[in-house]
């Protein structure tokens, strides 16, 4: 996984050891913080955060989650966080015991890891989930887009995007069910929109505060036509 991640951590949020070495716990410092989110991170959050309030659980792990920012939409729930970038662990190696969390959470962060690894990173995030395991990630519908917005931003997460290409959905839950998890996919989060407000996060980041704080104030929930994203919600069986 990038260790040098071109995403600010939120001003709201601070990061505490805990016992295990590489994870950290997320306190929230100030609530208001999460309307900075770009708009991209706050749907994809807020989608995520649903499933788990869904799954009712009180304990989660955050895999790679770089600042632990999904804690802004879960009050009442302990968030712990693991990531190269900010915590120095890593999502391969979870120094944690079997089960030790009701839900995990990896948003955004298999396109990230080589493919090679992908197996083995769906193998250690089952293991310590108790009950579910939430990952969210940008589909194959959505790879012409992430294809023109490489070739105009040169956006070193969207390269891994394309150069180690997006996990395949029927792939996944065939890997969740090796595991003894069942999966469901929501496809969510309007392309069109995000083609938009990456592009001026990235070209024009002196207008990008104010367009993402309109973005999330009145079009977190924006339809698409073809998706973004496929959440998926793995139960253990």
């Amino acid at each position: 996984m990038n260790m040098n991640v071109p995403i600010r951590i939120s001003n709201g949020l601070r990061l505490d050891p805990t016992h295990l070495s590489g994870v950290s716990r997320v306190v929230i410092e100030d609530a208001s913080d999460k309307m900075s989110l770009s708009w991209d991170r706050f749907v994809r959050l807020k989608r995520a955060a649903e499933a788990v309030i869904a799954s009712k659980a009180i304990t989660v792990l955050d895999a790679g989650g770089y600042d632990g920012a999904i804690a802004y939409f879960l009050d009442g729930v302990t968030v712990d966080v693991i990531d190269p970038a900010t915590t120095g662990g890593s999502v391969l190696r979870v120094p944690a015991e079997d089960c030790s969390y009701d839900a995990v959470v990896a948003v955004d962060v298999l396109e990230h890891i080589e493919p090679t690894k992908r197996s083995e990173a769906i193998g250690e995030l089952t293991r310590v989930g108790r009950h579910n395991l939430i990952l969210n990630y940008p589909c194959l519908e959505s790879k012409d887009a992430q294809e023109l917005i490489l070739k105009l931003t040169d956006n070193e997460l969207i390269r891994e995007h394309v150069e180690w290409e997006l996990p395949d959905t029927t792939w996944v839950l065939e890997e969740l069910a090796k595991h003894g998890f069942s999966g469901t996919v929501t496809p969510h989060t309007s392309i069109a929109v995000w083609l938009g407000q990456f592009l001026t996060l990235n070209l024009m980041p002196e207008v990008a505060r104010e367009l993402n704080l309109h973005l999330v104030t009145s079009y977190a929930d924006e339809p698409s036509s073809k998706p973004l994203y496929h959440l998926i919600v793995g139960g253990r069986r």
